[in-house]
């Protein structure tokens, strides 16, 4: 039996580029009886606490759509990223939920955080009569980074508040960063992917705040 340990399955950031060879080795190792790793399934949480809460003002009731996620960040298994241009996903280590779900959910965590009614900030509610503005997201960059030794993280957000009722935009926005992951296992890094969400969900809502007027004028 060929014993193989690949780049997706490390416990740390260390980057291997022969995936043709890896492909190679693990189509063999499944046709002579080799098995892959067992499933380690996700999911983002822990919702961090806060001394300062900064109110928000948003136009309410304000409902929340299920993120996009685009290409890769549509798929169940955990994205990761060599560098600067080379993507990957882990074979066996997924999000327990689907991005998309989870990053909703986690924003409706963090608006009513800030001080909105559970009532106001719903997350894809059943019905959107009651509604008339939505929060909708989208995923830019949510992976892993591996750039040699150093093991970051990287989010990229963008969100915008639309009017229901004519479906116009009234505000736009969008959070990126990248931070370096003191403990590079795979646990330490969802951890650090869920603070860097959350703090970028906050922003946003922050800076959506500002920037719209204390009473948003209906559709005309």
């Amino acid at each position: 039996m060929i014993l193989l340990r690949s780049h997706p399955e490390r416990s740390e950031g260390s980057a291997v580029r022969l995936f043709p060879l890896l492909l190679l080795l693990l189509s063999a190792c499944l046709r002579f009886g080799g098995t892959l790793p067992p499933r380690e399934l996700y999911r983002l949480g822990g919702l961090a606490d806060s001394t300062a809460r900064p109110a928000i003002r948003l136009p309410l009731p304000l409902s929340i759509a299920p993120y996009e996620t685009p290409g890769i960040f549509a798929n169940a298994n955990i994205a990761y990223r060599i560098d600067d241009g080379e993507y990957g996903t882990y074979p066996s280590r997924e999000w327990a939920l689907p991005l998309s779900v989870m990053l909703g959910t986690l924003t409706q965590d963090r608006l009513a955080f800030l001080g909105a009614r559970a009532t106001d900030v719903v997350y894809a509610p059943p019905s959107r009569t009651g509604f008339p503005y939505e929060w909708r997201g989208r995923v830019r960059r949510f992976e892993e980074v591996d750039r040699g030794t150093v093991v970051s993280i990287a989010v990229e957000l963008e969100a915008r508040i639309i009017r229901t009722a004519d479906d116009s935009v009234l505000w736009r926005g969008n959070f990126a960063a990248e931070r370096p992951v003191v403990n590079p296992t795979m646990p330490g890094i969802v951890a650090a992917l869920s603070a860097l969400a959350q703090e970028g969900i906050l922003a946003l809502g922050q800076d959506a705040s500002r920037a719209l007027p204390l009473r948003v004028p209906p559709a005309q």
